[in-house]
């Protein structure tokens, strides 16, 4: 392949396909020009990798471009705490920006390509590009709205967490263009019971429970979603 032809063909910020969703979500094309030149791009971690550490010191934002991974704090007894999973076109980091130290733990659920923006370049977009501070304050108020939504979440039923995670991650496949009804779930029982708050076997439970009812169907880690009017009647705002 020609020179000309790979920089061509090479995916950048402003050919991704995630480029509605990730950091040039809300920056015009001469901004996404800018970025797309401070980006490192194809940061490859295999499944268990860490993409970084509780405790190190904070390095730049990072957006995955495939594969997903899940975000872990820990207790006062070193017990693991999943606070999220993230999925394509969503971003990491912003546990590390107000201290400069990460306060979480960021593990690849299966083979992840990410991108990542580095601290000096935050700092030179910041100074040069009035949109991607916006962009960067919108994101960061997203990730509280997410812990006070799982705050919320958390003083609901077994039930009502079981159908808001499946239904939740449903909605985020959608708008990354996946499927909404047929999807692979890359975590663990014990991952999700983890996230949501309840045991790994009570998450089993209601699975097997919601497919005797005709709601859902799954196939080792495959979930078909057959009726969702039902899956949305166990959780009601």
């Amino acid at each position: 392949m020609s020179n000309a032809l790979a920089t061509k063909s090479a995916i950048t910020c402003e050919n991704c396909n995630l480029d509605k969703l990730c950091i040039p979500k809300g920056l015009n094309r001469s901004e996404i020009g800018d970025l797309k030149l401070l980006v490192n791009r194809n940061n490859i971690r295999q499944k268990g990798e860490a993409i970084y550490h509780a405790g190190s010191p904070f390095r730049g934002i990072i957006a995955l471009r495939s594969g997903s991974a899940k975000l872990l704090s820990f207790d006062r007894n070193g017990n693991e705490i999943i606070v999220d999973f993230i999925l394509p076109g969503e971003l990491l980091g912003f546990d590390g920006v107000s201290s400069q130290i990460h306060n979480c733990t960021a593990i690849a659920l299966e083979t992840v390509n990410f991108c990542h923006l580095p601290t000096r370049q935050i700092e030179a977009l910041t100074l040069n590009t009035p949109g991607f501070y916006q962009v960067l304050l919108q994101r960061s108020c997203s990730q509280f709205d997410i812990q006070v939504q799982k705050i919320l979440l958390s003083r609901r039923s077994a039930e009502e967490r079981a159908a808001s995670f499946i239904l939740h991650i449903s909605d985020r496949l959608k708008i990354r263009g996946y499927s909404e009804l047929e999807f692979r779930l890359s975590m663990s029982r014990e991952e999700i019971g983890n996230h949501l708050g309840i045991a790994h076997e009570t998450v089993s439970r209601i699975f097997n429970y919601f497919q005797s009812l005709e709601i859902i169907e799954i196939k080792a880690k495959h979930l078909k979603i057959i009726d969702k009017k039902k899956l949305l009647s166990f959780y009601k705002d």
